[in-house]
């Protein structure tokens, strides 16, 4: 793909209060072809091993669209599960572990496309993000659906917000509301992603 610049280092590529503004349209405008998802805090609250109907929506629109999908979380084996069978959408094969940049690898391999076709969704710049962007992989943060959260979870965050991590490379892709210049434009704009 050609296009806009990828961002290489720590920061996402989007940023988006939740999935649920990720429209199927503007992805397939992108040239999205897949998507890796992360779980706890992202389709679900950290607490509760049921995706939200929203989120749960989302994901039938995407896969309607055409979008290819794997989950990719290190959450409890019996929540992934729960998730799995609730969604109808495969987990990363293998014994995946982010941040270890193997884990995307291999959801690279399950979607069988490349790193520039795929967006990885997730709400922590350490374990989402940062091993997603050295690889090519597109990135969207989001802001975690709950305040209850794994302990070391609840370190990254302060971190994130300490180094001033929560934002995306290019100021104009951050969708989430309240921000500067975001209040018109509550969907992402044709051309303000990797096509």
């Amino acid at each position: 793909m050609t296009g806009a610049p990828k961002s290489r280092g720590i920061l996402p590529d989007f940023c988006f209060d939740r999935v649920v503004q990720i429209t199927a349209d503007w992805l397939t405008k992108q040239g999205l072809l897949g998507l890796l998802i992360d779980i706890d805090n992202t389709i679900t609250r950290w607490e509760d091993p049921g995706v939200l109907e929203e989120e749960a929506g989302w994901l039938a629109r995407v896969q309607q669209a055409g979008l290819r999908c794997r989950l990719l979380s290190n959450g409890l084996w019996r929540k992934k599960a729960a998730v799995v069978r609730q969604t109808g959408i495969a987990h990363v094969s293998g014994l995946p572990v982010k941040p270890l940049r193997g884990a995307f690898t291999q959801g690279l391999d399950d979607l069988e496309l490349s790193a520039r076709q795929v967006l990885m969704v997730g709400d922590s710049v350490f374990t989402d993000i940062i091993s997603a962007n050295h690889i090519g992989v597109w990135t969207c943060l989001v802001e975690p659906l709950s305040s209850v959260d794994f302990f070391g979870s609840k370190i990254y965050r302060v971190a994130e917000r300490l180094l001033g991590l929560r934002r995306p490379l290019k100021p104009h892709n951050d969708f989430r509301s309240g921000r500067p210049g975001t209040a018109s434009r509550p969907t992402p704009p044709a051309g303000s992603g990797p096509a």
